[in-house]
């Protein structure tokens, strides 16, 4: 989906819905400003962030101007969302996870979306945060083998690595992929 240039399209929306001032403080989709409320994601490229079971729980916003300082934000925790508890993709893919006895771990949320768009089934994304043992905890659950795909610079190679001594704490065996920087 996306989310027009708007400060307060979804404020109004929910007004009108009736939504309690706490729920809507809570959603995460809302600053606060010294001029009251604001929407969080304008002018973005949006994508629902769905827990296990298929419920969207948060949201992630890719800028579309690339000018824009920040290129990706995403929702900030909330009592249904704990990023350090939760994978992208992980409600639509843990079948063939279970299927492949492996699953391949990316960074974001494109990174994902590419991977399964061109049949590549057995994946979820971090997205926003590091891997955490929350995650790791979720993958033990459904395979042994676990392929880390991260950004080839610098900061994805440490990323991986860091990740990789994560799985191994949980019985899972990693396997980082070294993409070329670039």
């Amino acid at each position: 989906g996306s989310a027009q240039e708007s400060y307060d399209q979804i404020l109004k929306t929910l007004q009108k819905e009736n939504f309690s001032s706490k729920a809507m403080k809570e959603s995460g989709l809302f600053v606060e400003t010294a001029k009251g409320y604001i929407d969080r994601f304008r002018n973005r490229i949006i994508f629902p962030i769905h827990n296990h079971t298929g419920k969207v729980t948060a949201f992630a916003g890719r800028a579309i101007n690339p000018d824009d300082k920040a290129k990706y934000m995403n929702s900030p925790e909330t009592p249904i969302y704990i990023k350090s508890k939760l994978l992208y993709g992980l409600w639509k893919t843990k079948q063939n996870i279970v299927h492949e006895k492996s699953v391949i771990i990316v960074e974001g949320y494109m990174d994902f979306l590419k991977l399964y768009q061109a049949g590549i089934n057995n994946v979820v994304a971090i997205s926003g945060t590091s891997f955490t043992e929350g995650h790791a905890a979720q993958i033990k659950r459904l395979c042994n083998k676990a392929y880390l795909l991260y950004d080839g610079d610098d900061a994805g190679k440490k990323a991986a690595i860091r990740a990789g001594y994560i799985s191994l704490k949980f019985g899972i065996a990693p396997k980082i992929v070294e993409i070329p920087d670039g």
